[in-house]
């Protein structure tokens, strides 16, 4: 197949290069945006980055977005004129971008979302958090980039405080009522008949370090699965799949949830897009091709092929990540030393280049080209077994072989389970899943 990616983070050299191994043809827009390095990529056979996706829509027999933003209106306009576009619409992104509404989506489906207000600004907040004196988790309600400042109180005082210290997003905020209990989620991925494939249940570690202290960096590490039943599944997402097709949703549709000490699942926000890094742990899952079942899916066709191995994924980075404060002299050209033929189908390169660096073979010093950073957010492993705690040990076996100068790497990834997978297995939850 002839496939255009359009990618407005930079983050689909991994997917590329797996399908040019498989035989594809690939063109690769990336955004225009200053944190994307036109040397993501570079050196790498079969790589194609162009400038214009819009000139290569009618070329292509697949168009892939990675991302739910800046090109969604084009993308329908082409999807309406019957171009294979494998997608999310505007309409079903909103459920994400617009807090609000796709809380509402899901108070309108008899799934009763976690308590919220919403304020016109960060003052008519406070005032309420001083009224009610009760903790919250604060969230915005605008696009994705505000998402990074969803805060978690740990009580009125605290919350407060932050509110004081934080600059005003755009638009209105949240403040959502705070649920004790399990963070899960669970996705499935959508064609034009509805659902493709297994559900997929996660378990996300989104704190910079171990033990879940730092910054939000989005996501540092992930447990995740396919499975053909899922109860978290069915009794909520599973029920939506007709006001997703009606938005026009293609692709990975996401819950996330908070699961209390009763069973009953809060949902919290949606993710109407592919995840990253979750989805190179569906990337290494996909026993097929890993491009051809998206294409059937536009064509009403189910040909997913993903195994049902428990995941784990990690996230490897280097110098000021999460931040991109330091220039491209700290943040490009480091090696990335230890990949092999063995080693690298569980290496997904995110941003990567191919460069030549100085390395050993066997006692003697020489040169050769190897991957090397183009970017602070270097590489997802990813691991797969019979259970959480194999799946890790194999991911993190793997994360030892590379070296990369002064490397950042969660070293606890899916530890927590091992404490949570019973009281989930209790109340019916997560059943595909064991920690040993």
């Amino acid at each position: 197949m002839k496939i255009l990616i359009v990618d407005q983070d930079g983050v689909a050299l991994s997917f590329i290069l797996r399908a040019v191994a498989a035989g594809h043809k690939v063109r690769w827009f990336t955004s225009p945006k200053d944190s994307i390095s036109d040397d993501i990529g570079r050196g790498f056979k079969g790589v194609d980055r162009i400038s214009n996706w819009v000139s290569s829509a009618g070329w292509a027999d697949l168009i892939f977005c990675t991302s739910n933003d800046d090109y969604l209106e084009k993308l329908e306009f082409f999807r309406k004129k019957g171009y294979p576009v494998f997608a999310p619409s505007p309409a079903s992104a909103k459920l994400e971008i617009s807090r609000k509404d796709g809380l509402d989506l899901l108070a309108k489906a008899g799934i009763e979302p976690a308590p919220y207000q919403t304020f016109p600004t960060m003052a008519a907040a406070e005032k309420h958090v001083r009224k009610t004196e009760e903790r919250y988790v604060f969230k915005t309600l605008g696009d994705n980039e505000d998402k990074s400042l969803t805060y978690v109180s740990k009580s009125p005082a605290d919350l407060i405080a932050w509110i004081q210290r934080t600059p005003p997003p755009k638009g209105e905020v949240m403040l959502q009522k705070f649920i004790s209990g399990i963070e899960m989620g669970v996705s499935r991925f959508m064609g034009t008949k509805g659902w493709v494939g297994q559900w997929n249940e996660s378990f996300e570690h989104k704190k910079l370090m171990p033990g879940n202290y730092g910054p939000n960096t989005g996501e540092m590490g992930t447990v995740a699965y396919f499975t053909e039943t899922s109860k978290l599944g069915s009794e909520t997402l599973g029920k939506l799949q007709d006001e997703l097709l009606k938005r026009n949703h293609r692709g990975d549709a996401a819950l996330g949830f908070i699961i209390d000490e009763a069973g009953k699942p809060w949902p919290t926000e949606w993710t109407c897009r592919f995840g990253w890094p979750i989805a190179n742990m569906m990337l290494g899952a996909t026993k097929g091709d890993p491009v051809q079942w998206m294409r059937d899916a536009i064509d009403g066709k189910d040909t997913t092929t993903f195994s049902e191995d428990i995941g784990v994924c990690l996230v490897l980075a280097h110098a000021d990540f999460p931040h991109d404060f330091k220039d491209k002299a700290d943040t490009h050209g480091v090696p990335i030393y230890g990949v092999t033929k063995g080693n690298s189908k569980h290496i997904h390169p995110q941003t990567v280049q191919m460069m030549k660096q100085p390395v050993m073979k066997g006692e003697k010093l020489t040169e050769d080209t190897i991957w090397s950073t183009a970017g602070n957010y270097a590489a997802v492993i990813t691991g797969f077994g019979d259970s959480v705690k194999q799946a890790a040990q194999r991911a993190y076996k793997t994360a030892d072989q590379l070296h990369v100068a002064n490397p950042i790497l969660r070293d606890d990834v899916g530890e927590g389970l091992k404490e949570q997978l019973p009281k989930l297995h209790a109340l019916g939850y997560a059943l595909h899943c064991n920690y040993v």
